[in-house]
């Protein structure tokens, strides 16, 4: 696996413009011009030591300049920017691409949708279904006649 170089395409080996580069880096796949292959993009562990560098130079040009030099100027936050510069172009290369890995998931057999007849399935009702111990007179219990109740004070 190549870290760091000018990214190819994995399946027909073509290069990638270092534009076209710059712009992968903020996106999830790259297809192929030529051979139209989807690949994944990937960023390379070094990118992360490259920032490391950058930072660590900057701020040691910044101590170097306030308390060696004694002097702090526009020129030195120009000489702050310059290992960003130099980080910004070598993050290009540290972009690489890889085939998309596709993982096989087995599948349950299809189930057989139940047949529909035209009167729909009604269960039994059971015992855990009825409130026998709290009869509220609400609902009828089975076979037995509705009783009316009269409401008149």
């Amino acid at each position: 696996m190549q870290y760091f170089g000018i990214p190819t395409c994995p399946y027909c080996k073509k290069h990638v413009n270092l534009v076209r580069t710059w712009r992968l880096k903020r996106e999830g796949e790259y297809k192929c011009p030529r051979c139209g292959g989807i690949s994944n993009i990937y960023l390379s562990p070094l990118v992360y030591v490259f920032a490391v560098l950058a930072i660590c130079a900057g701020v040691c040009i910044y101590f170097f300049h306030k308390f060696v030099l004694d002097d702090i100027k526009l020129f030195t936050c120009l000489q702050i920017f310059i290992p960003f510069a130099i980080f910004f172009f070598l993050s290009l290369f540290t972009v690489y691409l890889k085939r998309p890995v596709i993982r096989r998931v087995q599948r349950e057999a299809p189930r057989q949708a139940p047949q529909r007849n035209a009167e729909p399935e009604r269960r039994a009702p059971s015992r855990d279904d009825t409130f026998t111990e709290m009869n509220t007179g609400r609902y009828r219990e089975n076979n037995e006649p509705e009783r009316r109740v009269d409401r008149r004070v």
